[in-house]
């Protein structure tokens, strides 16, 4: 667990000299760079906690990716659907699965979607934990980036007005990672896809 808050220590002071780096000191600057490193403290002491918890929590079964495949929409609006894909990995005594769809469309328009099933190996979910309870929130003229809640369920949403690339990240059930991606659909439609996908009976799938 040491070399995990270590790890985790390192990527959190990444983010934030990554926020900061930017334009020239000033004190508003440095206070905000102060106040992004108390909340990413915060972040990371509870993320911290939660593995600890889990440590000793043996992985599951992972759902079929057969059964992941259900959950993927069918259509997007104007776009056509590709072959949807799923598989099963094993890393040692780790098994997990995924599922995934992309749909395209006229100018270089796209969506994709993905979901994980993790299977309660903790040391897998530490990224999407860290990200969840930092409760970051970021906005400019070229976008944001922040914390939310969608079917409430934690999530991370970003979007970038240069080329309009929405994203959201959602965990589901404390198991299941769904990831929307969208390119030239406008703001919210990647939170829009997610939320037409049943994610609370997602939440309630195990492995036959």
């Amino acid at each position: 667990m040491t070399v995990f808050r270590g790890f985790v220590c390192a990527v959190l002071l990444a983010a934030v000299v990554g926020l900061n780096g930017c334009g020239g000191k000033d004190e508003k600057k440095e206070q905000s760079m102060l106040e992004q490193l108390t909340e990413a403290g915060k972040a990371m002491e509870k993320t911290a906690q939660q593995m600890e918890k889990t440590a000793d929590q043996k992985p599951v079964p992972p759902v079929s990716f057969k059964v992941l495949l259900t959950f993927l929409p069918a259509t997007v609006d104007g776009l056509k659907a590709g072959e949807p894909e799923g598989e099963s990995q094993t890393m040692g005594e780790w098994n997990f699965s995924r599922a995934n769809i992309e749909f395209t469309g006229d100018g270089g328009k796209r969506a994709s979607i993905e979901v994980f099933d993790y299977a309660h190996i903790g040391v897998l979910y530490a990224p999407y934990q860290l990200l969840f309870n930092m409760k970051f929130s970021r906005e400019s003229t070229k976008g944001y980036e922040k914390s939310v809640k969608l079917a409430d369920f934690p999530a991370f949403e970003k979007w970038e007005l240069a080329g309009a690339n929405n994203e959201i990240t959602v965990l589901v059930g404390d198991r299941f990672i769904v990831v929307v991606k969208t390119d030239g659909l406008g703001e919210g439609s990647a939170r829009k896809i997610a939320e037409s996908m049943d994610l609370k009976k997602l939440a309630t799938q195990t492995a036959a």
